[in-house]
């Protein structure tokens, strides 16, 4: 039996990252997977591969072979945190998913742009920024019924997300451990290996 899939989408700066790794922190056995993570990958190893990587015509069918293989390995639910504002790549991602037999609960993390922006300032990410400058239009995007089922985060912390996602997708949380450089730690994770 295959470990479920738990997409969290959302406009960049919303909390999908933390999130995940909140959750992949208090779920035993699970693994968070970052999709971007090909896509970086198909756009270093792809003669004249650059901008959006989601619209490489390699990726969608690498993240679904590759998520496939992480949840008939994996001995928990599998993360994924990952924005996804087109109809078509989301339906094909999620449909794929289900097509190969795999549970899917997908979630789509929302806030006021307001919110939005100071998270991202945070990060060092101003409103003029790549991030920055797609809140609005993601937020609009997001909003479609397809990208149900909807969580408004603006008021609350990431460990009441994660409480929530897992209630709803039926995970059982452990308790949680106070780590004071947590948020550090998943914010540069990518840039240290």
């Amino acid at each position: 039996m295959s470990a479920p899939v738990i997409w969290i989408n959302g406009p960049f700066g919303v909390g999908k990252t933390h999130t995940a790794a909140h959750l992949q922190e208090r779920v035993e056995g699970s693994f968070l997977f970052d999709p971007e993570e090909l896509g970086f990958t198909l756009q270093h190893l792809t003669p004249g591969s650059s901008g959006d990587f989601q619209r490489h015509p390699l990726w969608v069918p690498f993240v679904l072979d590759a998520l496939e293989h992480a949840a008939t390995v994996a001995h928990g639910a599998v993360m994924v945190p990952m924005t996804v504002t087109d109809l078509a790549r989301h339906a094909a991602l999620l449909g794929g998913l289900r097509d190969r037999g795999l549970g899917v609960h997908h979630f789509t993390l929302l806030a006021p742009p307001d919110v939005i922006h100071s998270r991202l300032r945070r990060r060092a990410q101003g409103r003029q920024s790549w991030a920055g400058r797609q809140v609005e239009a993601r937020l609009s995007d997001l909003k479609h019924p397809a990208f149900a089922t909807h969580l408004n985060t603006g008021e609350l912390r990431i460990s009441q997300v994660a409480q929530i996602i897992a209630a709803r997708a039926e995970l059982t949380l452990a308790p949680e451990k106070r780590d004071p450089l947590r948020w550090f730690r998943v914010t540069t994770r990518r840039f240290i290996r």
